[in-house]
C-alpha cells in the first residue's frame, strides 16, 4: 500500500514542476495503457502506472484550478480596489520611513469582475500599525508572481505560488475597516509582549508559535553555518515532543483516575494526538507540522482500531495527504527536507534501537540531506554533525519541553510560566554564546558549492551507497567517488568549457539595474552589481553572488563599478568582501579603487579587454554620474562586445571615432533610455545582438519604444532581461556562437 501512495504522491508532486500542464486526455490514455498491461500479466507495472496517472490527473486538475487565480497580465500595474483581511504576522522594516510586508486574503474585488486571485503579498509604506486579523479597504498595484531569473538565486515567484499567493505588489491607499482577531492571533500577540524584552525572545517565539520574523540576519547566518536552521522551524521533532508530553500526561491521569476509567480508555493516545494538534495549530499548520501530525494521527488511529500500520505506510500516507491538500508543496525546500529527513530516520531506527543509533542518525542526516542542501541552498555545513549532536538533545529534552510547559502554565500560573520562560531564555543564551564563540574561532564553517549536473549525480550516488545497511560489504568504497569530485573542484582551469580565444558574456537579471559577468578560460570579470534596497535587501546577495557560486567561480580577477548610481554600484562591497583578491575599477572614486581611464587594456586567454571611457580624470570631474561610466570593450577576433554603462548621447558621439562597427553584442547603454542609443551610435555599431537590462514593467518604461525601433532598423536581435532573465552569450573569434535565456528553460505552467 505504501508504494501505491508514494506513486500517487509522485504524480502530484511532478505536476507542480511542469512547464506546461499535460492534456487530460493524454493522462486518460495512460490509464487505458495500464489496463492493457493488466491483461498482459504485468500487474505490478500496471498498478504503478495507474497510481502515477491518478496523481498526475489530480495535480493537473489542481493546476487548471490554479491558473485562473493567478492575476491576469492585463491588470498588472493598474490601480485596483479590494477589501481584504491580513493573515499571518506582518513584518516591519524601519528603512525609508517604515514599510510593512504582509499577506492579504481578498474578501471582495471592488474594481474587478473576472479576477479570481484570493491571496496577495503586499508591501505598505506607513507608520500605521498593521496586525493580523485587520480588515482593510485598499487601492493596490499588483503583478503576477515573479522573481529574478538567474541560476542559483532564490525563486520568489515559486515561493509565492507554493504558499497559495496569487499576486504581489504594494498598497497605494488604505483605510482600516475593523479587526477580526482569532484566538491564535491573541496568543501570538500576548506572547510577543511577554517575550520581546528577553535576550532570546525571538528564538523563543519561533519555538513557541512558529513566528520567526524577529530572528536577526546574523542569527540566521549562524544557524545556516552550523546546520541548525531546522530547529527554528516547528517540525516533526517539536510535534513529537508535544505529543510525547501529552502521552505522558495521559498516563499520569490514567493512573490517577484508574478507579473511574475503564481499562480500555485510550486517554494517553488521545491526549498525545490533541497536544500535537494544539502545537501544530499554534505553529500555523506549516507543511512540516502537517506531516508530523498526520503521522501521529495515523499511528494513533491504528492503535485505536487495533490495526498494525507500518511506519512506512504512515510516512507515505502523510506524504500523499499533504500533497492532496497543498499540490504545490513540492516546490518548497522544506517539503523535501522534511520528508526525506524522516525517511532517513526511519531507515536508521528500523535497523537498530540502541543509544548509538542517535549518533548514527545525526551522521546519516548530515550525509543524506547534503545533496538537497547543495541543490536548494548551494550550501553545506561540516559543523552540522557535531553541533547537532549537542543541540538536538538539548532542544528536544530540555528547551522545547520547557517552552511547552511554559505555554501550558500560562493558563494556570503566570508567575510559574515566567520562571519557565526565564529558564529557557537563560539556556538559549548560554547555547547561542557558546555557538558564536566556536564559529568565531574557525576559519571556515560552511562550504558554498553549486554542483553541475554530473557532479550532482555523483554526489547522489555516493549518498545512496553510504546510506545502505552496514551489512552491505565494502559499501565505504563508495568514498572513491570523492576522487572525481575533488578533481573537478581542484581543476586548475577556472572555466574549462571555454577554449582560448572564447569568452562568455552574461547579463544578469537584476531588475532595473545592471550586472554583467564576463568569463574567459582562466579569468572572471564582474561589471556592476545591481541595486541595493536598504540594509536588508540587495542584488549583490540575491543575484550576483548566487550566480558566481552556481558558475563555480572561485576567483574574480576584476570588479568594475561603472559609476556610483545605486542601480549599478548597489552593495558592491559585498562582492568585494566575497572575492577580496579582485582588482576594483570605478568610473567614480570609491575606496581602494582605480579609475577606469581610456587606453587601459589587458589580454586574458586570447581575449582583449579595453576601457574606452572616461578619457581623462578631467572628464571624470566634469561630467554627471551617468556619463562617468566605464565603457568596456571586449574583443576576440571578429567577436566584439561593448558594455557602456549609463553613458548618454553626448558621450556616445564623443566615442564614435574610437568605436568599432558591426559588433557582436551590445549591452544597451542606460537600460535603453531615450537619452542614449542615439541614431549615429546605433548606426555605426550595428550590433548583431543588443541586450536591455531593465526591470519588469518598471515605471521608467525601459527600453524606450523609439530606441527599440532604432535597433530594429539596424537589424539587431533584441533581448530584455525582464522577459528573458539572465542572458548568456558565448562569443568566439567569428562572433556569437551560442545564446541562451534563463527563463526559456526554467518556466512553470502558471507563469
Amino acid at each position: 500500500m505504501a508504494s501505491r501512495m508514494i506513486a500517487c504522491a509522485g504524480g502530484i508532486a511532478a505536476v507542480a514542476w511542469f512547464p506546461k500542464l499535460l492534456p487530460l486526455p493524454l493522462l486518460l490514455v495512460a490509464l487505458t495503457v495500464s489496463l492493457v498491461l493488466f491483461r498482459t500479466g504485468a500487474r505490478r507495472l500496471a498498478i504503478t502506472v495507474v497510481w502515477v496517472s491518478v496523481g498526475l490527473i489530480y495535480g493537473t486538475v489542481s493546476g487548471l484550478a490554479l491558473e485562473p487565480r493567478i492575476l491576469p497580465a492585463a491588470y498588472e500595474g493598474s490601480d485596483l480596489q479590494l477589501v481584504g483581511i491580513v493573515v499571518g504576522e506582518p513584518s516591519y522594516s524601519p528603512h525609508h520611513g517604515g514599510r510593512w510586508r504582509f499577506t492579504v486574503r481578498v474578501e471582495q474585488w471592488q474594481s474587478l469582475t473576472c479576477c479570481e486571485a484570493r491571496q496577495l503579498r503586499l508591501s505598505y509604506r506607513s507608520s500605521q500599525l498593521v496586525e493580523a486579523g485587520q480588515r482593510w479597504r485598499m487601492t493596490v498595484r499588483l503583478k503576477r508572481p515573479r522573481s529574478f531569473a538567474n541560476p542559483g538565486g532564490f525563486d520568489y515567484a515559486r515561493w509565492l505560488v507554493s504558499r497559495g499567493i496569487h499576486a504581489s505588489g504594494y498598497v497605494r491607499q488604505a483605510t482600516l475597516l475593523g479587526q477580526q482577531v482569532s484566538v491564535r492571533d491573541d496568543v501570538v500577540r500576548y506572547l510577543r509582549e511577554q517575550l520581546q524584552s528577553r535576550a532570546q525572545g525571538a528564538i523563543l517565539m519561533a519555538l513557541a508559535v512558529g513566528e520567526r520574523q524577529g530572528i536577526t540576519d546574523q542569527q540566521w547566518t549562524l544557524f545556516r553555518q552550523t546546520g541548525l536552521s531546522h530547529l527554528m522551524a516547528i517540525s516533526g521533532l517539536h510535534i513529537g515532543i508535544a505529543a510525547g508530553l501529552g502521552y505522558f500526561l495521559g498516563r499520569l491521569l490514567t493512573l490517577a483516575l484508574s478507579r473511574w476509567l475503564s481499562g480500555s480508555m485510550p486517554l494517553p493516545a488521545l491526549l498525545a494526538l490533541f497536544t500535537g494538534l494544539l502545537y501544530a495549530w499554534l505553529a500555523g499548520f506549516s507543511i512540516p507540522t502537517q506531516r508530523a501530525w498526520l503521522m501521529c494521527l495515523i499511528m494513533v488511529g491504528s492503535v485505536l482500531l487495533a490495526r498494525k500500520v507500518g511506519r512506512w505506510t504512515c510516512w507515505a500516507c502523510a506524504l500523499l495527504v499533504v500533497l492532496m491538500v497543498q499540490p504545490m508543496a513540492s516546490l518548497t525546500p522544506g517539503f523535501w527536507l522534511s520528508f526525506i529527513a524522516v525517511a532517513i530516520l526511519l531507515l536508521v531506527f528500523e535497523r537498530e534501537h540502541r543509544w548509538r543509533s542517535i549518533v548514527r542518525a545525526q551522521w546519516m542526516l548530515l550525509i543524506g540531506l547534503m545533496p538537497l542542501g547543495l541543490v536548494f541552498f548551494d550550501f553545506f555545513s561540516p559543523l552540522s554533525f557535531p553541533v547537532n549532536l549537542i543541540a538536538v538533545p538539548l532542544f528536544s529534552a530540555v528547551i522545547v519541553p520547557l517552552i511547552l510547559l511554559a505555554l501550558c502554565f500560562e493558563l494556570v500560573s503566570a508567575s510559574l510560566a515566567q520562571w519557565l520562560w526565564s529558564l529557557a531564555d537563560a539556556l538559549l543564551a548560554l547555547f547561542m554564546n557558546a555557538l558564536t564563540a566556536v564559529v568565531g574561532r574557525l576559519d571556515f564553517v560552511a562550504v558554498n558549492y553549486w554542483p553541475d549536473a554530473l557532479s550532482l549525480l555523483v554526489i547522489v550516488l555516493l549518498v545512496m551507497l553510504l546510506l545502505l545497511p552496514r551489512a552491505v560489504p565494502a559499501r565505504y568504497l563508495a568514498l572513491l567517488l570523492c576522487v572525481p569530485l575533488a578533481a573537478r573542484w581542484l581543476e586548475p582551469v577556472e572555466n574549462p568549457a571555454l577554449a582560448a580565444g572564447q569568452f562568455e558574456l552574461q547579463v544578469l537579471d537584476v531588475g532595473q539595474g545592471l550586472s554583467v559577468l564576463i568569463k574567459t578560460r582562466n579569468h572572471v570579470l564582474v561589471y556592476d552589481v545591481g541595486p541595493a534596497f536598504g540594509p536588508d535587501f540587495n542584488l549583490a546577495e540575491v543575484a550576483v553572488l548566487p550566480v558566481l557560486r552556481a558558475e563555480q567561480v572561485r576567483k574574480v580577477d576584476v570588479l568594475v563599478v561603472s559609476h556610483n548610481d545605486n542601480d549599478h554600484a548597489g552593495a558592491y562591497s559585498i562582492v568585494r568582501a566575497a572575492y577580496p583578491g579582485a582588482a576594483l575599477y570605478a568610473g567614480e572614486s570609491l575606496p581602494e579603487s582605480r579609475p577606469c581611464l581610456a587606453g587601459q587594456r589587458w589580454r586574458w586567454d586570447g581575449v582583449d579587454f579595453q576601457f574606452l571611457h572616461p578619457q581623462s580624470k578631467a572628464v571624470l570631474a566634469n561630467n554627471d554620474s551617468n556619463n562617468q561610466s566605464c565603457v568596456l570593450l571586449v574583443r576576440s577576433g571578429e567577436g566584439i562586445a561593448v558594455v557602456p554603462g549609463d553613458i548618454e548621447a553626448k558621450v556616445e558621439s564623443m566615442l564614435l571615432p574610437t568605436m568599432p562597427s558591426d559588433i557582436s553584442v551590445l549591452v544597451a547603454p542606460h537600460h535603453g533610455s531615450k537619452t542614449s542609443s542615439s541614431v549615429a551610435f546605433v548606426t555605426q555599431l550595428r550590433p548583431a545582438w543588443v541586450v536591455f537590462s531593465a526591470g519588469y514593467k518598471h515605471h521608467f518604461g525601459h527600453p524606450a519604444p523609439a530606441v527599440q525601433r532604432r535597433y530594429q532598423m539596424a537589424g539587431s536581435t533584441q533581448l530584455t532581461t525582464a522577459e528573458a532573465g539572465r542572458v548568456s552569450m558565448l562569443i568566439g573569434e567569428r562572433g556569437v556562437e551560442k545564446v541562451s535565456a534563463w527563463r526559456d528553460g526554467h518556466r512553470f505552467y502558471w507563469q
